[in-house]
């Protein structure tokens, strides 16, 4: 991924920050975890390479064009529901990501989306072949999450960098919606693939994606050099992002992505902050509401 080594120094009251020479990975190291609960014995046999097969798919393709560094970590787990057909069969997913934090250690969760639309062919022994330019209710299912998690690292580094990996995402949503497939359309409730990567790439939601960069960038990755000043940029994410979520759908979900998986997170950050951010956030993120009225409380 676009893994910019950090020194941050301070100089007359400003972080000043220098980049070694850029280095960027699209390879992921993802985690596959599949259950073949909801089908017969039968069916197991037959999809008993089906995990390592999507796990090899994932982290043997190289997602860009640069020289590797750090691959993105990344958790897929599969939850096979029914057979719907001849080596064809419906399940549920669940989509992660973590990204590094800098100068700081450890890592924090990026995307949390669980999928429940997704129907799939699959032949033992017949390999997951990738193709951009034609649409496949399996390996392009996986390409598009592959895309959306490298274009939302990409997008911690630096503002908007990840528009090249979510537009490719956004072809392939295309193609999928030309095919009539099942999850590949717009929903009137609940997640959507369609959805989802129409607001990212859509100029008005812009804003988020820049909040997402002053959140990791300059401040949770800074958090080793100056707390003040780190919170003080994540609170101005956070001012951000309300400003869209005003004048934005209650059903959006590029907002709803990002308190999924940031809301606990947040909470802890801010302790010891303005209590006043609580308010914020549950006015920001409604869904969280007893959360931060919890860490709200805990201040009194």
């Amino acid at each position: 991924m676009h893994k910019r080594l950090l020194v941050l120094y301070f100089t007359v009251g400003f972080i000043a920050t220098c980049f070694s020479d850029t280095a960027r990975s699209q390879e992921l190291d993802c985690t596959v975890i599949v259950s073949y609960e909801g089908v017969s014995t039968t069916h197991k046999d037959l999809l008993i390479d089906f995990e390592s097969d999507v796990r090899d798919y994932l982290n043997n393709y190289k997602w860009g064009n640069d020289d590797p560094d750090e691959k993105v970590n990344c958790t897929v787990e599969i939850f096979i529901q029914n057979v719907v057909g001849e080596n064809r069969y419906s399940a549920q997913a669940f989509i992660g990501s973590q990204r590094t934090i800098y100068n700081n250690g450890g890592s924090k969760g990026l995307l949390r989306l669980k999928d429940d639309g997704w129907e799939f062919t699959y032949v033992k022994g017949r390999s997951i072949l990738h193709n951009e330019y034609s649409f496949n209710d399996l390996a392009s299912f996986l390409d598009f999450y592959a895309y959306l998690v490298v274009g939302y690292d990409y997008d911690t580094y630096d503002n908007l960098f990840g528009t090249t990996y979510f537009q490719k995402a956004a072809n392939i949503a295309s193609l999928g919606r030309s095919s009539g497939g099942r999850g590949w359309q717009q929903s009137k409730s609940g997640y959507s693939r369609v959805q989802l990567i129409d607001e990212i790439l859509n100029a008005k939601f812009a804003p988020v994606r820049t909040a997402s960069f002053k959140y990791h960038f300059m401040a949770l990755d800074s958090l080793g050099f100056s707390r003040s000043r780190a919170l003080k940029h994540a609170y101005d994410a956070l001012q951000m992002i309300g400003e869209v979520r005003r004048g934005a759908d209650p059903r959006n979900q590029i907002i709803r992505a990002f308190f999924d998986v940031k809301y606990q997170e947040l909470a802890d950050l801010f302790i010891g902050y303005d209590p006043k951010v609580y308010v914020e956030l549950a006015e920001i993120d409604p869904t969280h509401q007893s959360t931060y009225e919890e860490y709200r409380k805990k201040r009194k």
